[in-house]
């Protein structure tokens, strides 16, 4: 077969000291050349960032095709606080779309530069992403949630070993694509409190919503949340990672839609559960792993059914179908930990009323039943967002049909601390005496 090169280098070349001389410097690295008028405090180490970045983009995707003429790929970058010095300059091309924040084209970029330490590198990285994804073979380039939710997800980074005091640094080790744990480190990305803020107005998208929203529509920031959020989902979700991760060998236009609910149609309205439970609860650190919920069918009661309940875990099966309208008593023991500093807190199924999440003490039983799956519709509103409260013990009237869950209360970025177990029990609600 005919060897496979990437396009050839059409970036322009520039004089650098006249372009010196109009305030603009001009920094460079193996993958990034910098022009900017931004303060050299604020451009030092943007263009080493850009080479940290590259290796993951790389990991991701795979290589690149190479030049004909051997040469690296490198990106062309312009960082602006005064956009009409860099248009007087000629280096803001009169064609290029209005823009907010940042627009690419090709291996160039341009950006206006940013209040926030952290959402300028965020925004560099970002743009970045778009210029090797536009070199990539068969990446869905006309899928504006696909390609602006992963341009988000690898502009999300932080610095080994980062503390919230410490001032940025571009030594390696860089972890790109991880979920933002700590606000004071991802000051001005704020796309965990645009969905919070959407979900709260009655303005919350099922999975299947976010690949339909219109390219027009990323003129609202709002988009570029909703496409960030389901793009670390599916990527961080074992379950669901490794089909992400080749969808764009799944996905044509003009077919994309449907091409996306057919990668997932087997577990659809699994996925539509898990969706909704993690945009409903999104937080900074949330832990998508120990979210993951085991869709364990239920079966009828009988006379007793016994759980065993982790405290590292979200949602649990208790392999229990419950009956509409029917009575269970439901009882729990055991101790667990819900924190480990200063010291443990050790729990029982009642909680520990010291701290609370959601309105209830930390630690506390809570139940939900999901509907059987056929009587649910994809995209559908989960009934597993209706929680019920159950402490060491307690006597529920099914609202629904559907299979029992169970979890201990606790904050969904504060799982990975938690150890032990209660056991539950449940049995049929017996009868009052007359």
């Amino acid at each position: 077969p005919e060897p496979v090169f990437r396009t050839e280098d059409s970036r322009p070349r520039h004089d650098d000291a006249k372009l010196a001389a109009q305030g603009i410097q001009k920094l460079s690295s193996r993958r990034l050349l910098l022009y900017t008028d931004i303060p050299s405090a604020q451009a030092s180490g943007l263009p080493e960032l850009m080479d940290q970045a590259y290796p993951a983009w790389e990991k991701y995707y795979g290589r690149l095709p190479p030049a004909r003429s051997g040469a690296d790929f490198q990106i062309t970058g312009y960082v602006m606080d005064d956009k009409e010095r860099f248009r007087a300059a000629g280096l803001l091309p009169a064609d290029l779309p209005p823009f907010a924040n940042g627009r690419h084209r090709r291996s160039e970029f341009w950006m206006n530069n940013q209040k926030d330490d952290y959402y300028r590198r965020h925004l560099l990285i970002h743009e970045g992403t778009h210029c090797f994804m536009s070199v990539v073979p068969h990446v869905m380039a006309s899928q504006n949630w696909y390609v602006e939710g992963i341009a988000e997800y690898f502009g999300t980074h932080a610095f080994e070993g980062q503390t919230a005091a410490d001032h940025w640094r571009p030594v390696p080790p860089t972890h790109f694509g991880l979920m933002p744990y700590d606000k004071r480190l991802f000051a001005g990305m704020g796309r965990i409190e645009m969905v919070r803020e959407e979900i709260a107005n009655g303005r919350g998208k099922s999975l299947l919503d976010v690949p339909r929203i219109h390219p027009d529509d990323f003129a609202d920031p709002q988009a570029y949340a909703w496409s960030w959020a389901v793009c670390i989902f599916l990527d961080t979700h074992p379950r669901y990672r490794e089909r992400f991760r080749r969808l764009e060998n799944h996905i044509r236009a003009p077919h994309a839609f449907a091409d996306f609910s057919r990668l997932y149609a087997a577990e659809l309205p699994e996925l539509n559960d898990e969706w909704l439970l993690y945009s409903h609860a999104l937080c900074h650190g949330y832990d998508i792993p120990r979210a993951v919920i085991e869709f364990k069918p239920g079966s009828p009661l009988g006379q007793e059914r016994e759980a065993v309940v982790r405290a590292d875990r979200g949602w649990q099966s208790a392999e229990l179908l419950v009956e509409a309208g029917a009575t269970y008593d439901i009882s729990a023991a055991g101790q667990f930990t819900v924190a480990q500093h200063p010291k443990p807190w050790i729990s029982e199924p009642q909680g520990i009323s010291l701290r609370y999440h959601g309105g209830r003490p930390l630690g506390m039983l809570l139940a939900c039943i999901r509907k059987k799956p056929d009587t649910e519709e994809p995209g559908a509103a989960s009934t597993m967002l209706e929680v019920l409260p159950i402490g060491p013990q307690s006597r529920i009237t099914a609202p629904h049909s559907g299979t029992l869950f169970f979890r201990l209360n606790d904050y969904w970025n504060e799982l990975a601390d938690n150890t032990g177990e209660v056991r539950v029990k449940v049995q049929p609600g017996k009868v009052p005496v007359p």
